[in-house]
């Protein structure tokens, strides 16, 4: 079934292909060396098809759909001419593939159901759609995924899990502040222990900003790399403290005794290094969940931290946080019948 419909499916991409080299090359021949990303949107246009067909989807699984569309999306861009920038073309057509011989990046971003959830995984899956070979592993505090964010996940094209992990209810049905997002770090963690050897680990929230300079950063890390993140408490900022170009403490808006003073968005960790650290988990204690994780690396001092973003003197992540929404108000399903409305509900919370 597989061969079929691959060849079937390769067939229908060879005509497209024959459409798309036509219009570059005319362009090419008409406009001399000008660049054109015109072709380019047509060619991502025709794979966001194909990774959303319901024939093909139910006929194939992810990973049989996601082979053909690199096959596809490769020979695409060996197409292209010289007058098109190549190197922007794979890394639109194909996120999470690109050069194999970089370190992996393994994203953690762990999410759960609310009304700002589908513009932040939409923005940050934009944002990694520029990031070369990465897993994606996005957990939701829920006892199922979101279709809509199953669905987000599989037109992006990259590589990703999409996994559950909900908060326990000793935890859950606690009053205060709850330790949100350490279950689906802890099953994150999990996962690279049982599926990765090497590469890098980080914990990218979706509600934060992030410059694509501080993953091509931290995808070289040996231990734990760590550089500022702006955005925080009162003082707007969370950062080691470099001093001569060596570590010389910790600068943040809330100290509390910890011996890492630090945001979850501003630490990456080395995945081998991990693995021998079998302990290592991150604590259900709200405020501490970072200090905690990094402290289960022991051995580990803040001297050993590799100082990212210029010497800690650059921002790359923000903590930007979407304004809070409150749910969409119900739609008069009868009143509404048959109209987009109905549709759009379904997207909404």
């Amino acid at each position: 079934m597989y061969s079929t419909r691959k060849f079937y499916l390769m067939a229908l991409l060879a005509l497209g292909l024959f459409a798309v080299q036509y219009h570059v090359m005319s362009n090419w021949l008409v406009q001399g060396a000008v660049r054109s990303d015109v072709p380019l949107s047509v060619v991502r246009l025709s794979i966001d098809r194909l990774q959303t067909s319901p024939e093909l989807t139910a006929a194939l699984s992810q990973e049989q759909l996601r082979k053909i569309v690199e096959e596809v999306s490769q020979q695409v861009v060996q197409t292209l001419p010289d007058c098109i920038p190549v190197e922007a073309a794979a890394a639109r057509t194909v996120s999470g593939g690109g050069d194999k011989a970089l370190p992996k990046l393994y994203i953690i971003t762990p999410t759960y159901r609310r009304p700002e959830q589908q513009p932040e995984m939409t923005r940050l899956a934009q944002t990694l759609l520029h990031v070369k070979n990465i897993k994606w592993l996005v957990i939701e505090d829920a006892d199922k995924p979101t279709p809509e964010i199953t669905a987000l996940l599989k037109r992006t094209g990259i590589d990703f899990e999409h996994l559950v992990a909900p908060m326990p209810a000793k935890y859950k049905n606690k009053k205060g502040s709850k330790p949100r997002g350490v279950s689906n770090r802890n099953r994150g963690i999990e996962w690279i222990r049982e599926n990765a050897s090497d590469g890098v680990m980080y914990f990218a929230d979706d509600d934060n900003t992030y410059d694509i300079r501080i993953f091509e950063q931290m995808r070289h890390t040996k231990k734990v790399s760590m550089w500022p993140v702006g955005l925080l408490t009162k003082v707007g900022l969370s950062t080691p403290v470099v001093k001569n170009g060596q570590f010389h403490g910790f600068y943040d808006g809330w100290m509390a005794n910890r011996k890492f003073p630090v945001d979850m968005a501003e630490f990456a960790v080395s995945v081998k290094f991990l693995l021998q650290r079998p302990k290592a988990t991150m604590p259900y204690k709200p405020g501490y969940e970072e200090d905690g994780f990094l402290k289960s690396l022991a051995p580990l001092e803040p001297k050993e931290l590799e100082l990212l973003a210029n010497g800690c003197t650059e921002i790359l992540v923000w903590h930007t946080q979407s304004k809070k929404n409150s749910p969409s108000a119900a739609i008069n399903a009868t009143q509404y019948k048959d109209t987009n409305l109905i549709e759009l509900k379904k997207h909404m919370v």
